[in-house]
Parts: C-alpha cells; structure tokens; sequence
C-alpha cells in the first residue's frame, strides 16, 4: 500500500512538471523532477529513475546549461551501461553525444553517437526514431575531420527528417548541415541547403526554431558579401533573440553560428557593435558552459582584436579559442584559428612562432580528404609568412592559391584579403613589374572590398594607394 501511494505521488509530481514546463516555470519543474526522483530511488524504480533522470537533462538543455544536463545523462548512463541493448539505451547515447557537441567536444560526441546509431540499426529501429542521432554522427564526423562523410551522411537523412515533420529535428539537422558547411567556407553549398533548409523552419510559425537557420545563414551571407541578406539575417537573428526568454535561447542549440552577427558587424568594419555583440554572446555561453560558442565568439574578439593592433588582447582570445578547439578534437574550426594566430605572431615580429601554426594546420589537412574552402586561409597565412622571410615562389604559389580557392568558393572579402597581401609582397619584392602588379591587385582588392561593404578595409587600401603616389 505505501508503495503504490508513493508512486501515485510521483505521478502527481511529474504531471506538475508538464504544468510547470508549460508556464516556462523552470524552477519549479526542476523542484518538482527532483522531488519525484527521490520517490523512485525509494521505490527501486529504475525505469523510472531513468526517466526522470531524462527530465533534468530536458529542462537543463532547455536553460542552455549542458554541463548540468551531463551530470543526470551520465547517471541515466551508468544505470543501463550493462542492459541488454534498448532504444532507451540507444536514446541516452544520443542525449551524450549531443550534450558533448555543445561542450565543444565533437571527438567525444563522435563515439557516443555512432554507439547510438549502432543500436538502433542492431534493434532494426526505423529511421524516423534514430534521426537525432543520426544528425549527431554525421555533424561529429565533420568537426573531427571526417569531412565528406559527414556531410554526405546529414544530407542523406534530410529527406527523411522533412518527411518526420519534428519541427525540432528539422531545425536541428538544418542547422547542423549548414553551419558545416559554412565553418567549410563553401558559401555555394552552404547557401543552397540553408535557403532549402529555411522555409522548412519558418512554416511551424515558431520563433525560436527559424532562429536554428537564420543564425548559419548570418554567417554564411557574411563570408558570400551578400550585404543586403547578411544584415536582413542579422537583423531576424537579434529581433527573435531580443522577444524570446532566456529559456527559449537556450533551447535552440547554440553553436559556432552564435558568433555569426558579431563577425557580420566586424567585417563590415562596425567594430564597437562587433565588440558589444560578441562579449555578450561569451557571457551568456561562458555561463552555460557552451564552449562551442564561447570558443566562435572568442576568434571573433581575437580577430576583432587585431584590426585594432592589440595584440595582447588578440593573442589571449585566440589561445582561448584554439585551446577549445584542440582539447574537444574540433579539427573544421581550429581550421579557423591557426592562421589568424600565424598572421599575429607575423605581426608581432616572431616568424617561428607563426611557422608552427602553418605547419599545424597544414598537418590537419590530411590528402585524400576534401577540405572545401578552408585551405585558402592557411594558404593566405603561408605567403604571408613567405614574404616575411623573403621567399618569394613560395609566397607567390601560397597567394596564387588562396585566391583561386575562394573564388572556387565564392568568398570575395578572402579574395580581397588575399589580394591586398599579395600587393604587399609585390611592392617588398621590388622586382621588375612588381609595382605594376602590386597596383593591380590593390585596385582590385578595392573594388571588391567596396563591393562587400568592409569600410575599415577599404580605408586600409586607400592609405596604401595614397602612400604609393607620394
């Protein structure tokens, strides 16, 4: 008898906590999930000691704390370790591997993954109930590196995610595959499935779902120099950020694409709105523990950093950012990181130092994988530092190819980048015709610079062009 009237209060208890997550009373359903734990670990109830330890890491996830949400997938984990294989088991895997993907940690988030998917497939569990987990995987594999794989194997569950109709899967998946593509610096691609990906968001009518696409397309217009668009996403992005609780931004998994408006404004030569944007953005994530986030946002500010010639600042961002990247096997975004680091030790006279995060970076891009656009930077880094020592085939060659890729890849602020170095190097190699060359390449650099709306970069040109006459 007692048994039965503890489990019917716990009955009660968890229907307090439906209550309570409808009023976004998030405390409460918190209080009342514990409460309800508690009489099942009397009862011996472990099925629904796990279940409840799935409702804490629900509302934690919903709050945005992932680190908090380990905690209780780590308990529901150790209770069904040595259970036969189950799609509750396969269930909590899942949850791991997607708690991990916010922690910064896709190596970590690979293996918990594929175990996940391997049970499901194991169960001859339809598609339809392993999607979540599927996303996971091929979003894992490509942080780690496993480039196209990962790519293929998101494309390939789209249709049956669209088919599903979770207004939360679709928003996930979508914004998983195209923010990949992004942080891969293939504008083409990442364009392609973000515009298809978000309709498919919009039409459920739910703020904070649209947020899942509009924050990789912010990013994306970004690298593309599609100004008009790019503010148009930022704009959606703040607007739906500003109307949704603290509760609601936590809930629409934050990831590398939070930094995605602050490298808007910073391109765009806004550096104060960059700046107020992403310190912010660190802030709120840094509380979370969302180091996915926090380490986007802190090459940001490190970025941000150097256009404005403080290197302490610089240095002390990327370090943060690379030291995320490296500790959670995030090779597509330590990508990212490497060669700014390279640019700001060429800045700050230490070549060697610069030479190490070439070579690293180099080393990362394994032959026989397809790297997309992320090789022009590290290219752009090696002529660089090939001017620099005065080798100048090799910053010829380096230059020459960061340029070709990011026309392959449709990024013109890169190109124009590129050009500008190349300029430089023509005027610090001085040979025949070099003037000449240096010339072209900063009128063209210009244009585009003009064309994209970078206003500090174009002022940059403009003092060089203005040196050169005197």
């Amino acid at each position: 008898m007692i048994e039965e009237e503890l489990a019917k209060k716990a009955q009660v208890l968890e229907n307090l906590v439906d209550v309570s997550l409808a009023q976004m009373d998030h405390d409460a359903a918190l209080g009342y999930t514990r409460s309800a734990l508690e009489l099942y670990e009397k009862l011996g109830d472990k099925q629904n000691i796990i279940r409840a330890q799935m409702r804490f890491i629900t509302i934690y996830s919903i709050l945005g704390r992932e680190d908090l949400a380990l905690e209780h997938v780590e308990a529901a984990r150790t209770m069904v370790e040595e259970d036969p294989d189950s799609v509750d088991k396969a269930m909590i895997y899942q949850r791991m591997a997607h708690v991990y993907l916010h922690l910064g940690q896709p190596a970590t988030a690979l293996s918990w993954a594929q175990r996940a998917v391997d049970i499901f497939a194991g169960l001859g569990v339809p598609m339809g109930t392993r999607l979540k987990a599927a996303s996971g995987l091929g979003t894992a594999w490509t942080y780690t590196g496993r480039v196209d794989e990962g790519i293929a194997y998101n494309e390939n569950v789209w249709a049956p995610v669209v088919n599903k109709g979770s207004s939360l899967v679709i928003g996930m998946l979508g914004q998983q595959l195209t923010l990949s593509l992004a942080l891969l610096r293939d504008v083409p691609m990442a364009r392609k499935w973000g515009e298809k990906a978000l309709p498919e968001t919009t039409k459920f009518g739910i703020p904070t779902i649209e947020l899942f696409l509009r924050r990789p397309l912010a990013l994306i217009y970004t690298l593309s120099g599609e100004v008009a668009k790019a503010e148009e996403s930022c704009r959606a992005v703040e607007t739906i950020q500003d109307k949704a609780s603290v509760a609601e931004t936590g809930a629409i998994c934050p990831f590398e694409d939070v930094a995605g408006v602050g490298f808007h404004y910073l391109r765009q030569g806004e550096l104060e709105k960059a700046r107020e944007y992403l310190e912010g953005s660190i802030a709120a994530h840094k509380d979370r523990n969302n180091f996915a986030a926090v380490g986007a946002c802190s090459f940001a500010l490190g970025s941000l950093n150097l256009e404005l010639e403080n290197y302490p600042k610089t240095e002390e961002f990327l370090l943060k950012s690379l030291e995320i990247c490296q500790k959670g096997g995030n090779v597509l975004f330590e990508l990212w990181v490497l060669p700014v680091l390279a640019e700001l030790y060429l800045k700050m006279g230490q070549p060697d130092k610069a030479a190490e995060y070439v070579n690293r970076g180099f080393e990362l891009m394994k032959p026989g994988q397809n790297w997309y656009g992320l090789p022009a930077p590290m290219y752009l880094a090696r002529g660089m530092l090939a001017t620099a020592r005065k080798d100048w085939d090799t910053a010829t060659e380096s230059f020459d190819r960061a340029i070709q890729i990011n026309r392959q890849y449709q990024l013109p602020w890169d190109e124009a980048r590129t050009l500008y170095e190349r300029g430089l190097m023509y005027l610090s190699r001085g040979g025949k015709g070099d003037r000449d060359k240096a010339h072209d390449d900063l009128d063209e650099a210009l244009a585009v610079f003009q064309k994209v709306g970078a206003k500090k970069d174009t002022e940059k040109v403009l003092r060089k062009k203005e040196m050169l006459k005197a």
